[in-house]
């Protein structure tokens, strides 16, 4: 990796500077007389980073007494560049860097070039005669400074050049052995010519000649038969509105009806989607439709074929999404859905559980030192304060961490199924539920199970015992407080089927009941039919979020979230509600966890008068001070 200029911590803990880059006061006048290109004169490659290699081991050859001249600083210049990555598929940021650390730290990109550099970069690029480092000094300086509009055009047409002189077989690939450019690298640097047309002038030279490039290749992936590079050309030739798209429809038509037997049925597939494409770009409302039923049909005969109930599942929900808009196809598309039904009995029988043993023993001898006190009134407030809600600030900065830590951890998406294998949500990389889950897990079984079972071991529960804490909680509307005293005595006594049905319906009622206290209006207005009603809590999480965040803070607001309406999580209101829960659910960790949050938005506003507060028949020494356990927030 190059040096930068970003500085790190020293032992002291001070910063201390990194080295200089070695193209710090590199100018023009370091190519006075000094043939930069001579080290790649002779060479074939068309790809970038290994001619940056070329000038990346020159620069370290060079003896001790040329640190400070011009070719260690030219030949320093060309390896950052050549060696940035590339990402033709942005068209405002192309190029990053193609290396980045935990600390920080990163390999060069287009930002550390500007100022005098550019400069630099734009006279390499016009006296540049290797189409690759052409393409790429030019391209650079344009990026960098849109202004230099002939140098985009000129890195267009250089980008042209080299998959030309690909097809030629003047220049090649890295690790390519193949002749001729149907190749995703040439589709890749086409893209990027093209793009840089849209910004200087499609009718450039440059933009012309990559228009004409992909159009010539298109067609020969189409003569020669070969899918893959078909999809590859075609969808660019759409995406620029190079050739006419009812043209393109009907060759992949044509190609998919001569490809042999064997061919890979999911290539075919895709064949069909890009018909489709082809034929909606050209408004073809009638063929666009027939190709969507065929690759539809292509799929359903590919998820029969599948001997995985999952992965056989996940092809028939695609095909019934290709079906969308398809007028005429509703029995289809419901013979579809029941058959994805029957597909999906069978994923049960390939899901496999795991576990991974954590030693709790010491969190559970904590929570065990913290229940020593005598009276009931002081054990509930310590068990209250069991836990904090996570800050969500906290959980994405503990997320990023943890992706640059292990990046490819954040690269897989997730799909998770109900019990019937059903799938009931997606979710992209990096997402914060699987460590909010383990969190809960933890806590439910390390904490909260064991602080309960030193209450109801050491104190007898009755309804009265909380309703004389609950009588001066503002989180309790006072018609609801013998639910909630007898919803919290069930979950002490073990009952969490009574506790759960119980309490979780009443969190609704409560947060409406708070932000009323507030001044905050919970209902919403019926103008057609002139009625009022109170909103749910999912509307009050939608539309009155802000307002709840004032109140109880984020993160509260984000743990009632996370456990009670959001998906991948419990999601436990919904499915309470629609009698979704099976029998062993009120007994997983969730549901502890969701019961005792519902106990802590109680019982914390009453955490500043719990000295006052005296339970019926509960022995509290006058000489022991309170538990000092901290309020919650």
């Amino acid at each position: 990796m190059d040096e930068q200029t970003t500085p790190e911590s020293a032992p002291d803990g001070n910063l201390a500077p990194q080295p200089a880059p070695p193209w710090e006061g590199a100018s023009v006048a370091d190519l006075e007389d000094f043939n930069f290109e001579v080290l790649i004169a002779g060479s074939k490659s068309a790809d970038a980073g290994e001619l940056g290699e070329i000038y990346r081991a020159a620069a370290a050859s060079l003896p001790p007494d040329a640190a400070n001249g011009p070719a260690i600083r030219t030949f320093g210049t060309l390896a950052a560049v050549l060696g940035m990555h590339f990402k033709p598929q942005d068209p405002n940021e192309p190029f990053g860097p193609m290396l980045v650390l935990t600390d920080g730290r990163r390999s060069p990109t287009p930002a550390d070039f500007r100022g005098p550099l550019v400069d630099l970069l734009a006279e390499m690029a016009t006296r540049s005669k290797h189409p690759v480092l052409r393409a790429r000094l030019a391209d650079i300086s344009w990026v960098i400074d849109r202004k230099r509009g002939q140098l985009g055009a000129t890195a267009a047409g250089s980008y042209a050049e080299i998959v030309e002189q690909v097809d030629t077989g003047a220049l090649t690939f890295r690790f390519d052995e193949d002749y001729g450019a149907l190749k995703y690298d040439a589709r890749d640097l086409l893209r990027r010519a093209l793009f840089i047309g849209r910004g200087t002038g499609l009718d450039k030279a440059g933009a012309v000649a990559a228009s004409n490039t992909v159009a010539k290749l298109r067609q020969r992936a189409l003569e020669k038969k070969m899918p893959t590079p078909t999809l590859w050309f075609a969808h660019l030739d759409l995406d620029f509105g190079i050739s006419p798209p009812a043209d393109i429809g009907k060759s992949v038509e044509a190609l998919i009806a001569g490809l042999p037997d064997g061919t890979d049925a999911d290539a075919i597939a895709n064949l069909w989607r890009l018909a489709t494409r082809a034929y909606h770009c050209a408004k073809c409302e009638q063929d666009k439709q027939r190709c969507q039923s065929a690759a539809a049909e292509q799929l359903v005969l590919m998820a029969e074929r599948q001997p995985s109930a999952m992965l056989a599942s996940h092809i028939l929900a695609e095909a019934i999404t290709e079906l969308h808009g398809v007028p005429g196809l509703g029995e289809r598309r419901k013979q579809l859905r029941h058959r994805l039904i029957d597909v999906q009995a069978g994923i049960a029988d390939e899901m496999s559980s795991f576990s991974q043993p954590i030693d709790l023993s010491k969190l559970v001898e904590h929570t065990e030192q913290r229940m020593q006190h005598p009276s009931l009134r002081d054990k509930l407030f310590v068990f209250a304060a069991l836990s904090q809600s996570p800050d969500p600030a906290q959980l994405v900065a503990d997320a990023e961490k943890s992706i640059r830590q292990h990046p490819l951890s954040s690269l897989f998406a997730a799909s998770h199924h109900d019990r019937e294998g059903k799938v009931v949500h997606r979710s992209a990389g990096a997402g914060l539920g699987e460590k909010e889950n383990f969190r809960r897990h933890i806590t439910a079984a390390g904490e909260i199970e064991v602080a309960r079972q030193s209450i109801a071991s050491s104190h007898y529960l009755a309804d009265d015992s909380f309703a004389t804490l609950l009588a001066h909680s503002p989180f309790v509307p006072r018609d609801t407080l013998m639910t909630y005293s007898r919803g919290f005595t069930r979950f002490f006594q073990g009952d969490f089927v009574s506790a759960l049905y119980i309490l979780t319906p009443l969190l609704e009622n409560s947060l409406r009941y708070v932000l009323k206290s507030y001044g905050h209006d919970v209902t919403k207005f019926d103008d057609s039919r002139q009625t009022q009603e109170d909103r749910t809590i999912s509307s009050l999480f939608e539309q009155m979020r802000q307002e709840l965040d004032a109140i109880f803070g984020r993160a509260i607001t984000t743990d009632i979230e996370n456990v009670f309406l959001k998906k991948p999580g419990p999601y436990l209101r919904h499915s309470l509600s629609h009698g979704m829960l099976h029998d062993g659910d009120p007994y997983g960790s969730d549901a502890l966890y969701g019961s005792w949050l519902i106990f802590h938005l109680c019982m914390a506003p009453i955490f500043p008068i719990r000295t006052q507060l005296t339970l019926p028949f509960d022995d509290v020494p006058q000489d022991e001070p309170a538990p000092a356990q901290p309020a919650p927030t």
